[in-house]
């Protein structure tokens, strides 16, 4: 049985498809798992990750499950409804990668959680006939998290070898220097970049890098070590280094995003 399921959409924080798709979860678990579905309803904890991702934007849904899934507890089943192709040929998945469990479209949005922390298992996920064209969050996605709480898996398909898998950019040493470029921009407007943090030493001793064109000369360790509005270059939380303004947004000072080229001397 598993206790603890995580849901995230880009359906926004005051859409009614949230609440279909929780109600219908927890519908189809009372009855499901011959009778087991009561005492899972009872024992399942349901816990809203985000709502708000940019919608449609893939690659962006596929960082957050990247950098955010993986420190619940093992064996957690994570719902991700982030489906630009929804009612498509694509696959529906359910999947184990690392100790955690996902349920989500093969679209891509599992790609960099799997070459971070490893597939294990994947399975395809039957959609019914009757199921909405528009609208598997509530008819596939739900009642199948719900199947697999109380125990039923054998509702999964057939096993897969491989996911469909996004082009993650990655660092290319050049004679100008290491050459990346921003592949997430968080909500404050941090530009986070594909240069690992194990290139902090050489951050600090080149003491710059290129952004799109802007020199950045100032490098912390903090962003309280700056005053508000500096622009400066550190090493995040996520693993990377990344450009920020502090107490300001470094994508609008800079007018960057995601594949604006970074350079390191």
């Amino acid at each position: 049985m598993i206790p603890l399921v995580t849901l995230t959409t880009d359906f926004g924080t005051a859409s009614g498809y949230v609440a279909e798709v929780k109600g219908a979860f927890f519908r189809r678990l009372l009855t499901a798992g011959q009778g087991r579905g009561e005492a899972a309803a009872n024992a399942c904890q349901l816990v809203d990750l985000a709502h708000d991702l940019p919608p449609h934007d893939v690659a962006a849904a596929a960082w957050f499950v990247a950098s955010s899934c993986f420190g619940f507890p093992a064996g957690t089943l994570h719902v991700l409804v982030i489906d630009p192709g929804v009612g498509t040929d694509r696959p529906i998945v359910w999947a184990e990668i690392g100790d955690q469990q996902f349920l989500a479209p093969d679209n891509g949005l599992l790609s960099l959680a799997a070459a971070r922390h490893g597939l294990r298992r994947a399975r395809q996920v039957p959609v019914p006939a009757a199921a909405a064209a528009t609208f598997h969050g509530r008819d596939v996605f739900a009642p199948t998290a719900a199947n697999l709480v109380a125990g039923a898996d054998s509702t999964l398909g057939s096993p897969l070898d491989d996911l469909v898998s996004l082009p993650w950019p990655q660092p290319q040493e050049t004679s100008a220097g290491l050459c990346g470029e921003v592949i997430h921009v968080d909500h404050f407007g941090n530009l986070i970049t594909n240069l690992p943090d194990r290139l902090l030493p050489r951050l600090q001793a080149t003491g710059q890098i290129d952004c799109g064109g802007t020199t950045i000369d100032h490098v912390v360790s903090t962003y309280g070590e700056a005053a508000p509005g500096s622009l400066v270059a550190l090493a995040g939380s996520q693993g990377f280094l990344e450009v920020a303004v502090v107490a300001g947004r470094a994508d609008q000072r800079l007018a960057a995003g995601r594949g604006t080229p970074v350079r390191l001397a």
